[in-house]
């Protein structure tokens, strides 16, 4: 617990005191600001009952930084409080509106994300911050502005990334993965160093169309895990080189404060384009993860069924039959695959086993009678069988693949012998 506040109370301070140190001019607010975020990803990672202890942490640290290098102590008070609020309040709504889970997980989740840590916390604590330095005299529209900007596009940045690492169990998740992908991984951030090599060491094209391209690679390589990374690294380039005088934001015109808000808009818009896109892969990946997982159930109970298990597609052709169909029939089942079901059928019953399949196809419940191949006249048995349209083989008709399912009981006298 204590080794866990010291870490978060090192890395606010520093995410503080660059920001208020580097991108704080003319004596107002910082340009940048990335701390908020990291408290924001804490408090997602942390229960409700036990917030007190990491707002405490990243008070006393906020009042430090702000007292010694920022706006001064008369205003290190109110500010760390309004930083404070900006944090619990984004992740209590974040927690209400049901989006404290893991990052880029859904489209849901960045929709709300970009409306509480982009525009509604944020501008809360910009207007609270713009009362209190009117009261101390000094220009309220402005910090209104910086603050808003500042805090919205850092929140939006870099809460995601911060979310990766925040808590034990988030850093094993992202260990692991990244490990199982390290290969590709690696390739990957090679290019994007080398790309953010090229475009940030030059002041005269503008490239910076060229990053965001290697960043949208590495999350369809690495996943959300892959675009954290990736967005960490242009992060750090972007910002020593435009601290040095280098890179494509020197064409903005103006003062180096608004050149930097640029590069946070900029990485903020990469950041906006990514999350839906990881967010669609996670989704898919989900999709997928559940399908194969259904298909395993489903194989796993038609092969130790004593039932035959027939899918049949839109064509009346058999794409899969259950193993149960050797001890019934004598026909083996790779036999059976790709044939259509209707060579099976005695010529006189044909046309009403296609009505029958047709109706299935319609979602509808179809009775039949089964007729084994010792037949009416010779005595066989008979048995009443049902042939019916399953949930997930109607959700495969779009691509039809799969129109229905038949499923025939087993009939009265088994042990025929094999068709010719």
């Amino acid at each position: 617990m204590i080794k866990r506040q010291w870490a978060l109370a090192l890395t606010y301070f520093g995410a503080a005191w660059a920001a208020v140190s580097l991108t704080r001019f003319e004596g107002g607010v910082a340009f940048l600001w990335v701390a908020t975020a990291v408290l924001i990803a804490t408090l997602l990672r942390t229960p409700v009952r036990r917030w007190p202890e990491p707002l405490l942490v990243c008070g006393v640290v906020g009042i430090l930084v702000t007292g010694s290098v920022g706006l001064g102590w008369a205003l290190a008070v109110p500010f760390a409080a309004i930083n404070l609020f900006e944090a619990a309040l984004a992740a209590w709504l974040l927690r209400r509106l049901g989006a404290p889970g893991e990052p880029m997980e859904s489209l849901g989740w960045f929709f709300r994300f970009v409306l509480v840590v982009g525009l509604v916390a944020p501008l809360l604590g910009a207007s609270a911050a713009a009362v209190a330095t009117s009261a101390a005299g000094l220009n309220g529209w402005s910090t209104l502005l910086h603050f808003f900007t500042g805090h919205s596009l850092g929140n939006l940045t870099f809460t995601p990334i911060a979310m990766l690492v925040a808590g034990r169990q988030a850093r094993g998740r992202t260990w692991a993965v990244l490990k199982h992908r390290w290969k590709a991984m690696a390739a990957v951030l090679l290019l994007v160093a080398a790309t953010c090599a090229l475009v940030f060491g030059q002041r005269t094209l503008p490239m910076l169309f060229l990053p965001v391209l290697t960043v949208i690679l590495a999350t369809f390589r690495g996943g959300r895990e892959g675009a954290a990374i990736a967005l960490v690294v242009v992060a750090l380039a972007g910002g020593a080189a435009t601290l040095s005088g280098f890179g494509p934001v020197q064409l903005v015109p103006g003062g180096i404060g608004g050149k930097l808000q640029f590069l946070q808009f900029y990485l903020a818009a990469t950041v906006l384009t990514v999350l839906p896109v990881s967010a669609d892969l996670q989704n898919r990946r989900r999709v997928l993860r559940a399908l194969r997982e259904s298909e395993e159930r489903f194989r796993l109970l038609a092969e130790h069924s004593t039932d035959i298990l027939m899918h049949i597609d839109v064509e009346g052709r058999v794409r899969y039959i259950s193993p149960s169909i050797r001890n019934l029939t004598g026909h083996s089942p790779a036999r059976l695959l790709r044939r259509n079901g209707l060579e099976f059928i005695a010529p006189e019953h044909v046309e009403r086993v296609r009505d029958a399949h047709r109706r299935v196809l319609e979602g509808e419940l179809v009775s039949f009678r089964y007729l084994g191949c010792s037949g009416p006249g010779s005595g066989a048995g008979s048995k009443r069988s049902r042939a019916r349209s399953s949930t997930s083989m109607a959700r495969s008709r779009a691509c039809c693949r799969c129109r229905g399912t038949l499923r025939i009981r087993r009939p009265a006298r088994a042990g025929c012998p094999p068709q010719p």
